[in-house]
């Protein structure tokens, strides 16, 4: 059932109505965490008089997010279908309780919308990149952003490469779109001793001799490319290497065809599927491990190398575009499809002490460029811009 919220007799001038349905998941990756942290952090700063925030949201919110400074509160929209709340709930809702401006942190926007939008652009790589998704996704995607370009005042993207990608691909007004960067939990994002992580290293059985791959074992994340890569690591390793590549996620669109890759691989004993591991464990075991890989084939920003970055651990990733403005000189980069330039890399950060150094020096200074409490602060800027 609805709250008793009701912003026609709401004392405020202002309402900001913020969808916080992924913020709400259990399992979060990607644009959930992102959701929920940006939520949590817009919390910290105080309203103005005239101001109210509710998030909206199919299940009541988890008692974490269900913490409200003055001024905010929660609304559950109730729908009995398991498709159609943002394009039809919503829609009924802001047709009877339109709030002064609508923060949809992600793409998908209601039917029916009140004057002042504001949407998150994530990336648009399902345009660049049309191979690595599955049509119907894609198709999904390609209707999700339009539908955003048009209802949308302003557009929010997380880096300089999506919004110049989003400018000369969809022809969009430049005034429209504002690059808000992303950022990284730098109180659960830390280096960890290695008595303070021996825990979770025994949960996961592993040792302190590997390499980490965060998300979604998707196409799109260039997985089989690494595996030939630590291959030839392990080839030139010797026997009884302890070196042990580990994937933290779950499978995603074109696994089937990289399953044969682990099943196969001339070193699959030494190769981890972990499935989903929650930020409490993969937060030491980020700290933990020798490298962090990171050999996407497109990102629209990449959290994870922020999280590297402020745990301690030095940055492998592909060299695209984005990452090359996120990480700047912090980490290393490799050309994405070359598994040998990942081989030798991978030996080099085993080997090269000074380099190794030198690169967690580097992320722990970047890092700093980055905090969610100033994304709060800009997307503050631009909601109250719009009002």
């Amino acid at each position: 059932m609805d709250s008793e919220l009701n912003f026609l007799d709401s004392k405020a001038s202002v309402v900001y109505g913020i969808d916080a349905l992924s913020a709400n998941m259990q399992k979060r990756t990607g644009v959930e965490n992102y959701s929920r942290s940006l939520i949590q952090a817009l919390k910290n700063h105080p309203l103005q008089n005239d101001e109210r925030v509710v998030l909206y949201s199919l299940f009541p919110l988890d008692e974490e997010l269900n913490k409200f400074p003055q001024g905010w509160s929660s609304k559950i929209l109730s729908w009995f279908l398991k498709r159609g709340w943002m394009p039809v709930r919503m829609s009924w809702e802001m047709i009877r309780h339109a709030p002064t401006v609508l923060f949809v942190p992600g793409q998908a926007l209601p039917f029916f919308c009140p004057r002042k939008v504001l949407t998150t652009i994530h990336d648009i790589a399902f345009v660049r990149r049309p191979d690595l998704y599955q049509p119907a996704v894609r198709k999904r995607l390609m209707r999700m952003t339009k539908q955003a370009l048009k209802k949308a005042t302003r557009l929010l993207v997380p880096s300089q490469t999506t919004r110049d990608d989003l400018i000369e691909l969809y022809k969009v007004n430049p005034d429209r779109v504002v690059v808000v960067p992303l950022a990284a939990d730098t109180t659960l994002y830390r280096p960890y001793t290695q008595q303070e992580a021996a825990p979770v290293l025994q949960k996961y059985r592993l040792g302190t001799n590997f390499f980490l791959v965060v998300g979604r074992l998707e196409k799109k994340k260039n997985i089989t490319t690494l595996i030939r890569a630590f291959e030839l690591f392990k080839s030139r390793r010797g026997i009884g290497d302890p070196f042990e590549l580990v994937f933290a996620g779950e499978p995603g669109y074109g696994y089937e065809k990289m399953k044969p890759y682990f099943d196969l691989s001339s070193v699959k004993s030494h190769i981890r599927q972990l499935g989903f591991i929650p930020d409490e464990d993969l937060a030491p075991l980020m700290s933990q491990a020798t490298a962090y890989l990171f050999p996407s084939w497109y990102e629209g920003f990449g959290i994870p190398s922020l999280e590297a970055m402020a745990s301690g651990t030095p940055v492998l990733a592909s060299s695209i575009a984005v990452h090359k403005e996120v990480i700047v000189d912090a980490g290393m980069f490799i050309p994405p499809g070359e598994s040998e330039a990942w081989a030798q890399a991978m030996a080099e950060i085993v080997h090269n002490t000074v380099l190794r150094t030198d690169l967690i020096t580097k992320g722990k200074e970047r890092v700093k460029n980055f905090s969610w409490e100033k994304t709060a602060q800009q997307t503050w800027d631009v909601l109250r811009n719009l009002v």
